[in-house]
């Protein structure tokens, strides 16, 4: 089943190139990709895992981590934030990445307004972290694992994680291959650090908590520095 296994984790790649071609320039186009990431995972906890109900959608079985391990996953967030808050703006203009710039191209790309990114702020917290947790942390780090051990799960998990988000900023002006560089390599990093909780017992509803306060906390500052408020 590694064939399947592989193909269903290409399939959410092969489609956001599809839509960097070929489909209009607004977010919901642009994130179609995103129904395909959902359904990887669930098409493989149904038809080979042989779940049923709301387990296809989530490790339901899996219990409630303890206190350390809610705190662990709040640190982590704490961290990623604050990383970026501190850095991001220094290296951006060591490197001539003008936010006007890049605001300039995100609203090209995705038809984005001020208010239409607060929504994205809200489902992007609430949903996506759940579904980027489902596929990536709960699913393909887990799989891999099984197969190739758990340093290539862990790896291959976290590249493919940095992967799809560097995909929304290729092409776009300012972003040199050096920048794309540095942002895998943080995203590689965060994806590893959920990985390891996701180890820990209950340890998959800690990573879902951890990446929504980091998304959170990184895109509601990101729209006040690229200057949508």
């Amino acid at each position: 089943m590694t064939w399947l296994l592989l193909l269903l984790a290409a399939l959410p790649f092969a489609a956001k190139v599809v839509s960097l071609v070929w489909l209009a320039n607004n977010y919901v186009a642009q994130s179609a990709y995103k129904a395909f990431q959902l359904a990887a995972p669930v098409l493989w906890r149904r038809g080979v895992d042989r779940r049923r109900g709301w387990a296809i959608l989530w490790p339901i079985d899996k219990p409630l981590p303890g206190p350390s391990t809610w705190a662990m996953a709040v640190v982590i967030a704490a961290i990623a934030v604050g990383s970026v808050v501190a850095v991001v703006p220094w290296l951006a203009s060591q490197m001539g990445l003008d936010p006007a710039t890049l605001r300039s191209d995100i609203d090209a790309r995705f038809a984005i307004t001020p208010w239409r990114a607060a929504a994205v702020v809200v489902f992007l917290t609430a949903i996506n972290s759940a579904l980027e947790e489902l596929h990536f942390r709960a699913w393909l780090d887990p799989e891999m694992s099984r197969r190739f051990g758990r340093a290539a799960g862990i790896v291959t998990s976290a590249c493919a994680f940095a992967g799809m988000h560097t995909f929304i900023f290729g092409g776009m002006r300012g972003v040199t291959p050096a920048v794309l560089a540095l942002l895998f390599a943080g995203l590689f990093v965060m994806a590893v650090a959920w990985s390891l909780l996701a180890r820990r017992p209950g340890g998959i509803h800690a990573a879902w908590l951890s990446h929504a306060l980091a998304d959170a906390g990184l895109l509601t500052w990101g729209l006040f520095w690229l200057g949508y408020f």
